[in-house]
């Protein structure tokens, strides 16, 4: 009798959630029955003379079935259940109780890179084919294990092995289903490539939206900075003052901006005063014009001030508190009854204009100084906004980036990216000088680069080669108290001794290094270096 005689009753059919993909050319009366006896999790059970095996597999349940009276140890495979098997995508091996090696698929061969047909597991971990064995495993534990495996070709892979029971409920064989996770984890990467890489694209499209709408580095997508364009959005449309606070660079002109284009003003001019830029003996003929003859030198005819030529639009007072008292009051007279009055004129000239003023100072600190006027300081917080420092909306820091790479990349044609490992750097970075530092660093950093990509040794060189500028975030000791020794030397010299002066002062009044490093605004660390490069000796506690 011929194998295929002998098995030509044999038969296998595939399920797939619940559905059955492919099949030989078993009786379907036959199929329903096996279907409707299988319980989930069964290895193998009879149904009518028939054996019937399963083998859980990547494309579905695999059911073998073949006659009872044909099944036997000696008859452990066959040509039709090779085939099979061998049409499977994952490596499938089977070893009988003792750990020898009786069948492994073409799959199983090719990615494990060895032929273990005939072999002990342990034999060959013995050898260093394998890292470990599955089938021990579940020989020593009979029940189903799942590892990852390293073999001999350095290939990572995960195998689950499940036993197999005879009638007696001894062990009779292990099943293991190999699945290569080198390639796995080569898609992982290429899936976080991916991601980078969409991060990057969304940021770019984002700059590029916001280019085209604003022409500005106005970037919002902090919640921080979320709230305050929410807050500008609300304000635009009515024609209150505004006061504008945050440190310098914050980006107080360009909300100024954001401000006037949507609100009902947006077809007239909007005019910027830098209060601490123009002179003091002429801001006030700036701001307010002259008549001819006011002065010495007055042009002949007079002229119109800043205020009357920006009537109907928007006037943008920038550092408010460096505005001398005398101008304050005539400011205020403006906000008051919204007329100017020129130099060498006692005519008032009705305006129609709306102030925003911006600062980076204190003004109710100033006012209680006597600095400032309390009035006008009122009157110009009718509704206050305050940006957030850059270090505290860091969600902003890579979107402003990706706008900085676009703006020089159309101002000097040269195109630039930046590689993760620098962005984090970047991201990571404090930021002193707010977004006009980040923008002077990203255009520095394009111009000066010699490559394409900018890495993150680039970076950090740059970064490490700019001064630290520390701001006074807490209340600083009061170094002016000090007296001020002469000191003698090159300039370097100079500073150096008044600088250890400063950090012994400090020392002598705070009992821990960490309160004489917040008095001065600077890290523990750093002033613990300046102590050991000052070689001062005193013994003081790190602690509070």
């Amino acid at each position: 009798m011929s194998i295929t005689q002998l098995h030509k009753d044999e038969h296998f059919f595939i399920v797939k959630n619940d559905e059955v993909m492919i099949k030989s050319d078993i009786q379907i009366e036959l199929l329903e029955k096996i279907i409707k006896n299988y319980s989930k999790g069964i290895d193998s059970f009879e149904v009518e003379g028939y054996f019937i095996h399963v083998l859980d597999t990547s494309q579905g349940n695999l059911f073998y079935v073949k006659p009872i009276m044909q099944y036997s140890y000696i008859d452990f495979m066959n040509p039709l259940s090779i085939k099979v098997l061998n049409s499977i995508s994952d490596g499938v091996t089977v070893c009988d109780c003792d750990g020898k090696i009786l069948f492994q698929n073409d799959i199983d061969i090719e990615i494990v890179g060895i032929d273990l047909m005939g072999k002990y597991a342990k034999d060959a971990i013995a050898e260093g084919i394998m890292s470990d064995s599955i089938s021990m495993k579940v020989i020593e534990s009979k029940e189903k294990v799942t590892i990852l495996q390293t073999f001999i070709n350095g290939k990572c892979f995960l195998v689950s092995g499940k036993p197999i029971f005879d009638e007696y409920g001894e062990l009779q064989y292990v099943v293991a289903i190999t699945r290569d996770m080198t390639q796995l984890k080569l898609l992982e990467k290429e899936v976080k490539k991916l991601e980078v890489q969409n991060e990057n694209f969304k940021n770019k499209l984002h700059a590029l939206h916001n280019k085209e709408n604003t022409k500005s580095s106005l970037i919002a997508v902090s919640s921080a900075m979320m709230q305050v364009v929410e807050r500008v959005m609300r304000v635009a449309v009515v024609d209150s003052t505004v006061l504008i606070g945050g440190e310098s660079g914050v980006g107080k002109e360009e909300i100024t901006k954001l401000i006037h284009t949507n609100s009902r003003r947006h077809n007239k001019q909007i005019l910027t005063i830098n209060c601490s830029a123009i002179p003091e003996n002429l801001l006030e003929s700036e701001l307010f014009g002259y008549e001819a003859g006011a002065f010495t030198g007055a042009s002949r005819g007079g002229k119109a001030g800043l205020f009357e030529i920006a009537s109907g639009g928007t006037v943008f007072l920038d550092e408010i508190g460096e505005m001398p008292l005398l101008l304050q009051a005539k400011l205020l007279r403006v906000l008051q009854e919204s007329e100017v009055q020129r130099l060498g004129s006692g005519k008032p000239i009705p305006i129609d204009v709306r102030i925003i003023a911006a600062t980076n100072r204190n003004l109710a600190e100033m006012v209680r100084q006597g600095n400032f006027r309390e009035d006008l300081y009122y009157r110009l917080n009718i509704i206050p906004i305050e940006i957030p420092p850059l270090r505290h909306r860091r969600k902003d820091i890579i979107p402003l980036i990706n706008h900085f790479l676009a703006v020089v990349e159309e101002k000097y044609s040269i195109h630039r990216t930046i590689e993760s490992s620098a962005m984090k750097i970047l991201e990571s970075y404090d930021w002193p000088g707010n977004v006009r530092q980040l923008k002077n660093m990203v255009e520095r950093i394009c111009l000066l680069a010699t490559q394409p990509e900018i890495t993150a040794y680039i970076v950090q060189q740059e970064l490490d080669s700019n001064p630290i500028i520390k701001r006074d975030l807490e209340v600083p000791v009061e170094i002016q108290s000090v007296v001020t020794p002469k000191f003698s030397g090159t300039l370097k010299e100079q500073i150096a001794s008044f600088e250890k002066q400063i950090i012994k002062e400090a020392l002598s009044k705070y009992p821990s290094i960490r309160q004489a490093a917040k008095s001065l605004g600077c890290d523990q660390s750093t002033l613990v270096r300046k102590i050991q490069k000052f070689q001062l000796t005193k013994q003081i506690s790190y602690k509070d």
